[in-house]
């Protein structure tokens, strides 16, 4: 018998990471995957090696189960699959969502929900991928007329997967957004009354069950609507890379108010940063932070700006240094 011990197993990626590389692998096999998907995994798998062994882990199971020779039945469901690929596609998405221990959510109500600072993947029955921010729930309600999610609270990344006949719906603040094979991302929070920023593809915003109304707004690829309860709908374009670098665990301010930034940064976490005073409220910051870590942000604004940060139970209150008592003259 040889001497040489094989090697140690490397060790298993995070049930997260593998849902989501079968949720990344289940995209790029459908034949009508979006232009923009190969860059967003190439930068997935660019992040960790864990990433790439996830990867390359659900890959060969979705290469397994491609092997199987699968027989449309002659129904209604095999009429819709009649391409033997979509078969496959089909008996790869199992396979994948076997290995990766994901969830596959479709029953009426049901629910998914991430805590503070926390970040999840979800893969639907359909193959639709939705990336849960921080403190996000959402229910979905699939039946056979239509893909129904619904964004209780939070922000939600949806890569809907195309399927004509199946409308995809999301419906958030008294609003419905339709889309078709379309990557967007919706939040709904106390910051950002309701806003849609549309990745790919297209979409229509109307208000719910009122979808032949006029003030139905079509946004193409960039744009993003914002709506609250005490100014008119806003339509802009904004940097696309700071509205997603969440998904990388990053956030993102360029020439902010020092308030909003620490409302965004609080998002994140359990232990808020509040302003002293409007002064200080009204300052400007840049740079890009670790989603969740105040303390960071605490260090960097407060030698920035000369500020200093008192602990008051549970929040951190930012206020102006007091400027030094003056030195009387000598008599």
């Amino acid at each position: 018998m040889s001497g040489v011990r094989p090697p140690q197993d490397e060790p298993a990626p995070s049930q997260q990471v593998r849902a989501e590389a079968a949720a990344w692998i289940a995209q790029l096999h459908d034949e009508q995957r979006s232009s923009h998907l190969q860059g967003r995994v190439d930068a997935w798998l660019g992040e960790s090696e864990e990433h790439r062994r996830a990867f390359d882990r659900i890959t060969r199971a979705w290469e397994r189960a491609g092997e199987l020779r699968m027989r449309p039945a002659a129904n209604s469901a095999g009429r819709r699959r009649s391409s033997g690929s979509r078969w496959v596609a089909a008996a790869g998405l199992a396979a994948c969502v076997a290995l990766a221990g994901i969830v596959v959510y479709y029953r009426h109500g049901d629910d998914v929900v991430t805590g503070v600072g926390q970040q999840q993947v979800r893969l639907l029955r359909d193959g639709t991928r939705v990336v849960l921010n921080t403190d996000t729930r959402i229910e979905v309600d699939y039946d056979a007329e239509v893909r129904r999610v619904r964004l209780i609270r939070g922000e939600a990344w949806f890569d809907v997967s195309k399927r004509p006949a199946w409308p995809f719906v999301v419906t958030v603040g008294g609003r419905e957004i339709r889309a078709l094979g379309t990557s967007f991302i919706v939040r709904h929070d106390d910051i950002q009354n309701f806003s849609v920023t549309l990745v790919e593809g297209r979409i229509s915003v109307a208000a719910a069950h009122e979808a032949a109304s006029p003030d139905v707004r079509i946004l193409t690829p960039g744009q993003r609507l914002r709506v609250s309860d005490d100014r008119s709908p806003i339509v802009d374009r904004p940097e696309l890379a700071r509205v997603t670098a969440w998904e990388h665990g990053r956030v993102e301010f360029d020439d902010t108010p020092l308030k909003d930034a620490a409302d965004e940064m609080n998002r994140y976490s359990t232990r808020h940063v509040t302003m002293a005073d409007a002064d200080v409220a009204r300052l400007r910051v840049g740079g890009v932070f670790r989603a969740g870590d105040s303390e960071e942000f605490l260090r960097i604004v407060t030698a920035a700006f000369g500020l200093r940060a008192d602990r008051r139970g549970g929040d951190i209150v930012l206020s102006k240094l007091a400027a030094p008592a003056s030195t009387p003259p000598p008599p």
